[in-house]
């Protein structure tokens, strides 16, 4: 077996075209993660608001939107998958602080469940839109 015939058994067929997708909506909605909470810091410093909150929310609506508008396929799915991924992954960096100033809130926390929550339904809502227009 050559090179050829090993790159056409892992990555042709529909099967291997969905993986490829879905690492790719993997890919990107990592990299989306970083670049969205990175703006979200700089804009509420911009705003002068309270981080943590605005980073969070920012942050969750994007990856969710993200998952779900670059997944292959089960789009609802996959934003939802990236909703519960990241309530947990929320969830644990809302106990871990490197500030000592920070006082033990859940402001934060339910800010960016509230975003994730909303994002999903924008993606619902759209999704039955579009297969409506389909019929």
């Amino acid at each position: 077996m050559n090179i050829k015939d090993l790159y056409s058994l892992l990555f042709k067929g529909e099967r291997m075209s969905q993986a490829k997708g879905f690492i790719v909506s993997i890919i990107a909605v990592i990299t989306v993660f970083v670049i969205s909470a990175v703006a979200g810091g700089m804009l509420a410093d911009l705003a002068g608001v309270w981080k943590k909150p605005f980073i969070g929310s920012f942050a969750a609506f994007c990856v969710v939107l993200t998952g779900y508008f670059t997944a292959p396929k089960y789009k609802q799915t996959a934003a939802a998958i990236w909703l519960a991924v990241g309530a947990i992954a929320a969830w644990y960096l809302s106990n871990t602080s490197p500030y000592p100033e920070d006082k033990p809130t859940l402001i934060p926390l339910y800010a960016t469940y509230a975003s994730g929550i909303v994002a999903l339904v924008i993606c619902m809502l759209w999704h039955k839109k579009r297969e409506n227009r389909g019929r």
